[in-house]
């Protein structure tokens, strides 16, 4: 049976193939090729222009994910030290891909990537939304031989590794929120999410979930419909495309360096981080399950929680949801 993937395959050059062509090339008949353009719109979400006399093509031209030129972009360390690639054409979450490889004991260093999440998930469980063939959803399964309570502050150097990518494609101003969003002017360019498995004592597994707002669609409203939040995609700030796979192996290259210091770096790192923090100093809302708390945010610890001045004493989060109160 002849698969959406081969068909976006063909059409990912943005130029029009009549329905023809396309069966010949797929091997199945022009009613067949029409009922693949139906799903290929309602199951990816890719508007399919149909002219009679041209052919079929879709309404922008797609860089779909290229092992091969991945690969041929890691620098050298980081390609000796990959274990296994996995490009997913969809997928419910890379998160749960490999939390399950995980769980069958795959290697350290394991890294899958999905042109569409289903089930792609932010934190404290919220969805995030993932669009077919524009951005970014990496997973990193990452082991330690040391146990979970090491890990307090992983998130936020991983923040560091994306903002290192970031400046990489001319990407400057950008600052984190605690504790591993990534903003633009107020505005959300990229998450993180990590799942660790591990003994008191270790080892750990941990999976490192990234998702980066490359180019979002051109149809934004079904977007915007789906997200609470502000939000802004890298081809918007920097008003040009970017390309997809290069972009992608600078925020490999940079994990694996982050991840290769860790953490005997830790203390240069949060550093690093606080250099980011667009909470310092600024009145702050924290959001707990069972009450809401109110201050100024006052930096970090050395473990990497957050530090909040409230009606005169210090308070030390571990978790929460934070927001800069405005007005």
């Amino acid at each position: 049976m002849v698969s959406q993937q081969a068909l976006i395959q063909i059409l990912a050059d943005g130029k029009y193939h009549s329905g023809a062509e396309l069966g010949k090339q797929l091997g199945i008949s022009r009613s067949a090729v029409w009922k693949i353009i139906q799903k290929v719109e309602n199951n990816l979400g890719l508007p399919v222009f149909a002219v009679k006399g041209k052919g079929y093509r879709l309404q922008e031209p797609l860089e779909l994910l290229d092992k091969n030129k991945i690969l041929e972009s890691l620098n050298s360390s980081t390609l000796s030290q990959v274990n296994q690639f996995d490009i997913l054409f969809e997928v419910d979450s890379t998160n749960r891909y490999l939390t399950l490889k995980s769980i069958d004991g795959a290697p350290s260093a394991y890294i899958a990537i999905a042109e569409q999440q289903t089930l792609g998930q932010g934190r404290r469980g919220r969805t995030w939304v993932s669009p077919f063939g524009g951005n970014l959803y990496l997973s990193l399964l990452w082991r330690f031989p040391f146990g979970p309570s090491q890990l307090a502050c992983l998130g936020l150097v991983v923040a560091v590794a994306l903002v290192r990518a970031l400046h990489r494609v001319g990407i400057n101003d950008v600052g984190v929120k605690w504790p591993n969003d990534i903003v633009w002017q107020g505005k959300k360019l990229a998450g993180i999410l990590l799942e660790m498995r591990g003994e008191v004592s270790g080892p750990s597994a941990v999976v490192i979930g990234v998702g980066v707002n490359i180019a979002m669609p051109q149809n934004k409203k079904v977007v915007l419909d789906s997200i609470d939040q502000p939000w802004v995609d890298l081809e918007s700030i920097l008003a040009k495309t970017v390309e997809r796979n290069s972009f992608i192996a600078f925020v490999i290259n940079e994990l694996f360096d982050i991840l290769n210091e860790f953490p005997r770096q830790q203390k240069n790192l949060l550093e690093e981080w606080q250099q980011l923090d667009i909470l310092k100093g600024e009145l702050v809302e924290v959001i707990f399950p069972d009450n809401i708390v109110e201050g100024v945010a006052l930096g970090i610890t050395p473990e990497g929680a957050l530090r909040v001045q409230h009606q005169g004493k210090e308070m030390i989060c571990h978790s929460g949801e934070v927001s800069i109160r405005r007005g």
